[in-house]
């Protein structure tokens, strides 16, 4: 057996067919399925079942531990492939994405391979995908000697868009933490594999199907705000217990450990985001000498805040931070509903059409043209779409629907569009 596969699965009804189906039908098929069952008591046990009676590669692990972490150790422990892969029971993968980890594996032989994803977003009926790179641009496409070169550690942000030799798991004894219910207990695997990976590999090309709409998600939970704290301190004691001194790797765990709660904070509000702001000056209590001495805050703005700023200073940050997601999230839900079953102009080439072609990523084939006042672009491409003068853009396509990416001048656009002869409900400000 080359891969396994295991899948966590909990009260996932409404997604677990369509996670299944981009398993079973991988164009890699030396596979075995380890669907670590969770005690559900919706009907993913009869889903399990029927795909199991189907597929022989598909074993159902019954284990009513209700610990995500637990699950995927259970499935490493079970496993008898010579790589493991994790998949979400509210994700998907590509086609061919096991395929493609799979040919780098064995091509390279690193301790793990891994690549980029797609987050994807159900709105009006439609299917809208955003492409997400894990790393820079010079760390893919080449063997990385991570033990040798522990300065060049790259945190691992998404783990299940990989492939891990099931033999570098067992040997470097890396397990998720096995607290109750599923709530960021991969936090440390990512930064233990990271670390402790002799070599490892990124491919710059998304092969997992990210579902970012789920309300299930520990993300939109409030109550389990304050679990991230918890589950670093974990790894802090794994490090320790792991008599590690590398001081790349310590700089690596107080930077990411300042970032990963600034950024928590921002997607939680009220009591919530209260009891973790509290939480981490508590940590900072005990550890802001180390990181004075140490200048982490040079590798981390959210460090340098927390040392230099008052609380309320990042309290009014953080909420500034929060309602500018909430905008973000708003224009581009309001976006997809506004251009279902249209052709679409691109009206703005500078920082916010390339956002909007980069929300468009599967939608070429919709984006007829791209078009700016500025004459310097014209006749030049802007992520592959042709940027024509406005004139042009509007004798050609007068009855498509044009879309507005310009900050300061959106209203002015407008106008503009409206006197070349553009019905104003062909037009939309994108606002993002």
């Amino acid at each position: 057996m080359k891969i396994s596969v295991i899948i966590t699965v909990h009260n996932a009804e409404t997604y677990l067919s369509e996670c299944l189906n981009s398993v079973i039908t991988q164009t890699f098929s030396n596979i075995e399925i380890l669907c670590m069952d969770g005690g559900s008591t919706d009907t993913s046990p009869q889903i399990l079942k029927e795909y199991a009676e189907k597929d022989s590669r598909i074993r159902i692990i019954n284990d009513p531990n209700t610990s995500y972490g637990h699950k995927v150790n259970e499935g490493i422990r079970l496993a008898k492939g010579e790589y493991i892969s994790v998949l979400e029971s509210d994700d998907m993968y590509q086609t061919d994405m096991l395929e493609k980890l799979t040919a780098i594996a064995e091509q390279h032989h690193p301790d793990f391979v891994n690549a980029n994803y797609l987050e994807f977003y159900d709105v009006a009926g439609e299917r809208y995908y955003l492409p997400v790179r894990m790393y820079k641009e010079e760390d893919y496409g080449y063997l990385q000697e991570s033990g040798k070169h522990p300065e060049n550690m790259r945190q691992i942000i998404r783990y299940w868009t990989g492939l891990f030799k099931r033999e570098f798991l067992l040997r470097e004894k890396i397990r998720m933490n096995e607290s109750p219910g599923a709530s960021f207990q991969d936090l440390s695997f990512r930064f233990l594999t990271s670390a402790l990976a002799e070599t490892s590999y990124h491919i710059d090309e998304p092969v997992y199907l990210y579902r970012s709409d789920n309300p299930g998600s520990s993300v939109y939970d409030p109550k389990k705000a304050v679990i991230t704290a918890d589950e670093f301190a974990f790894l802090k004691g794994e490090l320790v217990k792991r008599k590690i001194t590398n001081p790349h790797i310590w700089q690596h765990f107080y930077t990411w450990k300042y970032n990963d709660l600034y950024a928590n904070m921002v997607r939680f509000q009220g009591e919530a985001r209260k009891a973790l702001l509290d939480r981490t000056y508590q940590e900072l209590e005990t550890e802001q000498e180390i990181l004075r001495k140490k200048g982490y805050w040079e590798f981390s703005n959210a460090i340098s805040d927390f040392l230099d700023k008052s609380r309320q200073e990042i309290g009014i940050e953080i909420e500034s931070r929060y309602q500018s997601m909430l905008q973000n999230n708003f224009s581009r839900n309001d976006l997809y509903e506004e251009i279902v079953g249209r052709q679409l102009i691109i009206f703005g080439c500078g920082a916010r059409g390339r956002k909007l072609l980069r929300l468009l990523y599967d939608r070429e084939d919709k984006i007829l043209c791209c078009t700016d006042n500025a004459e310097s672009l014209w006749n030049t491409t802007i992520e592959g779409k042709r940027i024509l003068p406005p004139k042009d853009a509007v004798e050609r396509y007068s009855e498509s629907f044009f879309v507005v990416a310009n900050k300061l001048h959106g209203e002015e656009v407008t106008l503009q569009l409206q006197e070349m002869g553009i019905r104003k409900d062909m037009i939309y400000i994108y606002n993002g």
